[in-house]
């Protein structure tokens, strides 16, 4: 019964740790500096069909822009010669994407959307002429390969000359600061509470 109890605690430490992993990731990730990054990515479909035709007609790199804390990603096809029609889909849903380029003579066309995270559910929809029918694939950025293109650097507003103005901008930005580092602070609490209770439920029914 010890030996169970104790590979039963060690099993709740390392779940602590991976969320606490988890929730400094996501921390450091809103950190990023703006800038364009270059990223690679994966395809999925269902079908073997499905997953060639994906990778041949998505270029495997995209660009992630980071600019006034808002992030966009930048998606390039090929072969609109044989399909058109592209829809971006976010979290299970059509997002607006706005088309930044388009190449008739290559048959390229580029577009553009806005994003809540690196690595989000990410999907496209598009209708293949010779299928008559839309297919569907998943795109899936791969976070690892995240690397810095440009920086770039935003504008600073400016500051106006009386101390009182100076005043309500620091404690602005003091309170968007003790926000942040609350709202972090309440995540780890609220994982640290849900263990500790499964914890002391768990450690009950052995002693019994």
């Amino acid at each position: 019964m010890k030996k169970i109890r104790n590979i039963f605690l060690v099993a709740i430490f390392s779940l602590i740790l991976s969320a606490q992993a988890i929730v400094a990731s996501a921390a450091e990730l809103s950190e990023l500096e703006s800038g364009i990054y270059e990223i690679f990515n994966d395809v999925y479909h269902e079908q073997e069909i499905g997953m060639n035709m994906a990778r041949q007609y998505l270029d495997e790199n995209m660009t992630l822009e980071k600019e006034y804390g808002k992030w966009y990603y930048t998606l390039k096809f090929s072969g609109t010669n044989y399909m058109n029609n592209h829809r971006i889909c976010l979290n299970g849903e059509e997002i607006e994407a706005e088309i930044i380029n388009e190449n008739t003579d290559e048959n390229t066309i580029e577009f553009k959307f806005e994003t809540d995270s690196i690595t989000p559910d990410l999907s496209t929809k598009i209708y293949v002429d010779a299928m008559e029918r839309d297919v569907e694939f998943n795109i899936i950025p791969k976070e690892d390969t995240l690397n810095l293109v440009e920086a770039i650097e935003e504008p600073v507003e400016e500051v106006k000359a009386e101390s009182t103005s100076n005043e309500e901008t620091n404690e602005e930005s003091t309170d968007e600061t003790k926000s942040n580092k609350s709202s972090n602070k309440t995540i780890f609490i609220g994982v640290g509470v849900v263990l500790a209770a499964i914890i002391i439920l768990v450690l009950r029914k052995l002693k019994k």
